[in-house]
């Protein structure tokens, strides 16, 4: 009888173990994402974007990360009420990335100008943005008015 009760309790921890692994993380893109071809069409592998607006703090927070085991987007838009992660986040953004087309070598106005509006955020107070670019180059775009 003892032996009985272990190998209950032992299967109902690894069961357990088994289904919060499954559950993963909510950030994870889990669709079929090319990260290589993502690289390519965005030009950045990382991207972080956070903009203040009049009306809202964290009026858009968008992040995208390609690893090497994984790909994971967050997407918060207040001006849209929007707030999505993982395989949805990723959907929504991956158009607007492909559309900017961002490169190491534009200037600091040109990114700042073509994300703003892109994300429809023209009239922001205060702007920030990190992106690491396919060749591991890390820049900062930082304004406030």
């Amino acid at each position: 009888m003892k032996m009985k009760k272990h190998s209950i309790f032992g299967s109902a921890l690894l069961s357990t173990a088994l289904l919060l692994g499954a559950c993963g993380d909510k950030e994870e893109v889990t669709d079929a994402v090319d990260s290589s071809q993502a690289q390519k069409e965005f030009g950045f592998q990382a991207f972080d974007l956070d903009i203040d607006t009049a009306e809202h703090n964290d009026a858009i927070d968008a992040s995208f990360d390609i690893d090497v085991s994984e790909t994971e987007a967050v997407y918060e838009n207040k001006l849209e009420s929007k707030k999505l992660t993982g395989n949805e986040a990723y959907a929504e953004l991956e158009p607007i990335f492909k559309d900017l087309a961002l490169t190491k070598d534009m200037s600091k106005e040109d990114v700042i100008a073509k994300v703003s509006k892109a994300f429809g955020a023209e009239n922001y107070t205060e702007f920030e943005l990190e992106v690491e670019f396919s060749d591991g180059d890390n820049q900062e775009f930082l304004d406030k008015k």
